[in-house]
């Protein structure tokens, strides 16, 4: 009786510390945009956001595109807003700061987010992607033409 507790005991123990020590890779999501906005956002909910929020320092419409000086964010120094044809928010193009330097910056974003990016490897979810450009991190919500099945027409 006193062998069979202690296996119980042991295997407890196993489980706890893995579920501790389990990688954050394996228990993370996505991030769904930067900040307050989030992919898939209307236009004019964004503009409203960043005209009222004391976080968002400085923005500016520029035809297509919403581009953001960001303060405040030791990781990024600007950020590009692009919209579909919807005026939904389909892609937000991060710039690193140049100071940290792209792999520190990296390091500590896939720290916050549990997640392994690299300059030569994208991750995708369901319906969204997030991948290193040069000095850029850009998150991407994914447009109907790139959902299709690979099966081709029937």
């Amino acid at each position: 009786m006193d062998l069979g507790c202690r296996r119980v005991g042991l295997l407890i123990l196993v489980i706890l510390v893995f579920s501790f020590s389990c990688p954050n890779f394996v228990l993370a999501k996505m991030p769904e945009g930067y900040k307050d906005i989030k992919l898939g956002m209307k236009r004019s909910q964004i503009v409203e956001l960043l005209s009222k929020s004391p976080s968002h320092y400085s923005f500016e419409e520029l035809g297509e595109d919403i581009t953001e000086v960001i303060r405040g964010d030791n990781l990024f120094r600007f950020a590009i807003y692009r919209f579909n044809s919807e005026d939904e928010l389909t892609e937000i193009d991060l710039q690193m700061r140049e100071i940290m330097g792209r792999d520190r910056v990296l390091e500590i974003y896939n720290t916050e987010h549990g997640l392994t990016l690299s300059p030569n490897k994208v991750s995708i979810e369901a319906n969204k992607s997030i991948e290193v450009k040069e000095n850029r991190l850009i998150i991407k919500l994914a447009s109907d033409r790139d959902k299709r099945s690979a099966k081709g027409p029937k």
